[in-house]
């Protein structure tokens, strides 16, 4: 399998609605929520294994980001969830190439490097399918599936437990580390921040994010 057969799907939820463990006293959390998704696309269009990009989203917003940046756009139904979304994504991306091996990369990683994403694409080509967890070792960042393979997709909650039970293989690349700081929390922020997040987020960061001994402490 070629690196540059990878189509990598990003499904994004509405802004308004996305990132609510950051807490509704957060009142840049759409801002963020966008931030995040859009640092997360640069990284995956600039991946030297990935050779095409589908984001799946209801948003209006997200989808004018994507097709700004040349990505295709699959438009996502409100309410449907993050793993139908996923499998309409897949399902697009099959249609039009159907040897084609998916990446599904989640839209909260603003400090993913795309030479980590290359790292991960690298180790998974070798499996059917595999998965590499978040940073808690709960959830999932990054499920991939090779030609001729279904990705069957378990994503939210504890979907690290779930793409184990089906059979997918832990990927834990220790030169891939951006690749799993997902976030969801104020305390995952300030990680990302201590980490490096990618420019958009570290616009936001820099005009509203004030840091007391490297730990977020709140918003101005």
């Amino acid at each position: 399998m070629r690196g540059e057969t990878w189509t990598a799907v990003v499904p994004v939820k509405p802004f308004s609605i996305g990132k609510s463990r950051l807490g509704p006293a957060t009142v840049h959390r759409e801002r963020l929520a966008r931030a995040f998704f859009l640092d997360t696309l640069d990284a995956v269009l600039s991946a030297l294994s990935v050779s095409r990009v589908i984001v799946v989203t209801s948003d209006a917003d997200a989808a004018a980001d994507a097709a700004n940046r040349n990505a295709a756009v699959v438009h996502d139904s409100p309410g449907g969830g993050l793993n139908h979304a996923i499998v309409r994504g897949v399902t697009s991306a099959r249609r039009t190439l159907a040897s084609s091996a998916v990446a599904v990369v989640t839209a909260d990683l603003p400090c993913l490097r795309a030479a980590d994403l290359d790292r991960v694409l690298r180790a998974a080509q070798n499996h059917s399918r595999a998965f590499v967890p978040d940073h808690t070792d709960r959830g999932t960042t990054v499920l991939t599936a090779g030609r001729g393979h279904r990705l069957r997709p378990a994503f939210e909650g504890s979907s690290r437990q779930r793409h184990l039970d089906s059979g997918a293989v832990e990927l834990r690349l220790q030169h891939a580390p951006s690749a799993r700081l997902d976030v969801d929390t104020i305390e995952d922020l300030g990680a990302a921040a201590v980490f490096g997040v990618g420019t958009h987020t570290a616009e936001l960061l820099t005009v509203h994010l004030r840091r007391r001994d490297d730990s977020v402490v709140g918003w101005s």
